[in-house]
């Protein structure tokens, strides 16, 4: 038994630097061949990562307890690779749309007569480069015409390295519309910081190419500005900003002031549905404030308390670590530890109110456990 025990010992620790020197060539190579084809590119890199942590788990398991640890180990390392293929291929694709009533769950902030009733889907975090084939995309985008929102916005991080990553799924991207328009911002992955470009150049033109690609499909980039909608003798103000991240490794390019001044506003249109009842003409008109910024670290630091217009804020980029529980309604995760508002809406004593949303997508490999894909829906 004992030269049993040796023998395995000897194969563990022999076996262990291999794969993870395997696995950390891998991630290296991850970060600077982000042109790989996408289903290599996801799924070798979550499979090492898989792999590497199950042999560590399942080697500890056996050289702590040895012979008599032997059939735990066994059943519990099975127990978790089924998890794990739940996680990877059905939980992650297994989006859930979200219902929130602004009015019922925020009247502290009334919302204005003309605009009850009007639909916000937000979107984030697609991470579009992680999916492998266009009909994932476009599974996506019936899911999000299926609920009929009168507007649309996405809170950033369409691509994880490179704006090349949409390219083949414009055709898909393409049919997501809503009567009064998508609108977007830009997220930290957005700005191509994650590949060692020949030179700055490059990485200005990856980006120019992203608001291109926008602007062909019809998307409206707010990148520090702001849109004006008028629905029943009240509006609509829908502000953008670029990144603003705590975060030192995050763009900070956010400029708060310069996108809700009136000099901001891009346009001024009609929605293109019409309120219930339509207000009495000598009632003063009335402005709800929404703000698009993918960093909820940046309604924290920079708007609560100092921007008292901002009823609501959309943000993303946590994902909720993509991992943790969901009881009642409310996402429990890892994150906590490090954003303070990581899932779900938050409603400050002011009236102000914060609502991350956990992404459509995934970053790095697909996994997610007990934190869903997910869409928002906002009735005001």
């Amino acid at each position: 038994m004992a030269d049993t025990r040796r023998k395995y010992v000897i194969a563990f620790w022999v076996g262990f630097p291999l794969l993870t020197l395997g696995t950390l060539v891998f991630s290296f190579l991850y970060g600077n061949v982000p042109f790989w084809r996408p289903f290599w590119r996801t799924y070798l890199m979550g499979g090492l990562a898989v792999l590497f942590l199950l042999y560590v788990f399942y080697g500890l398991l056996r050289l702590a307890g040895g012979k008599r640890l032997k059939p735990f180990a066994r059943v519990t390392t099975g127990v978790l690779i089924l998890v794990v293929v739940y996680a990877m291929v059905i939980s992650t694709f297994n989006i859930r749309i979200d219902t929130v009533n602004l009015r019922q769950v925020n009247p502290e902030r009334p919302v204005p007569q003309g605009l009850r009733g009007y639909r916000i889907l937000q979107f984030s975090d697609m991470h579009i480069g992680s999916f492998t084939s266009p009909k994932q995309v476009r599974r996506l985008v019936q899911q999000a015409l299926h609920v009929k929102p009168d507007m649309i916005v996405f809170t950033g991080d369409m691509v994880n390295f490179s704006t090349a990553e949409m390219d083949p799924y414009l055709g898909e991207l393409a049919h997501l519309r809503a009567p009064d328009g998508v609108y977007c911002v830009l997220g930290n992955h957005d700005y191509g910081g994650y590949v060692r470009w020949p030179d700055t150049a490059s990485r200005h033109a990856n980006l120019k190419r992203m608001l291109q690609h926008y602007k062909n499909l019809g998307w409206v980039c707010l990148s520090n500005a702001s849109v004006r909608i008028e629905r029943g003798g009240d509006e609509l103000r829908l502000a953008g900003v670029e990144n603003w991240g705590r975060e030192k490794r995050f763009p900070k390019k956010g400029d708060l002031r310069a996108a809700l001044a009136p000099e901001s506003v891009l346009e001024v249109r009609a929605s293109a549905s019409s309120p219930a009842s339509v207000p009495s003409g000598d009632r003063k008109s009335s402005v709800y404030t929404v703000l698009l910024s993918h960093d909820p670290a940046h309604f924290d630091s920079m708007v609560y308390l100092r921007c008292p217009q901002v009823d609501l804020t959309l943000a993303g980029h946590t994902h909720g670590m993509q991992f943790g529980l969901r009881i009642n309604g409310k996402d429990y995760s890892p994150a906590r530890f490090i954003y303070e508002h990581y899932s779900g809406l938050y409603v400050m004593a002011n009236g102000q109110a914060l609502y991350v949303n956990t992404g459509c997508g995934f970053n790095g490999i697909p996994f997610r456990l007990g934190i869903r894909p997910n869409f928002t829906l906002f009735e005001l």
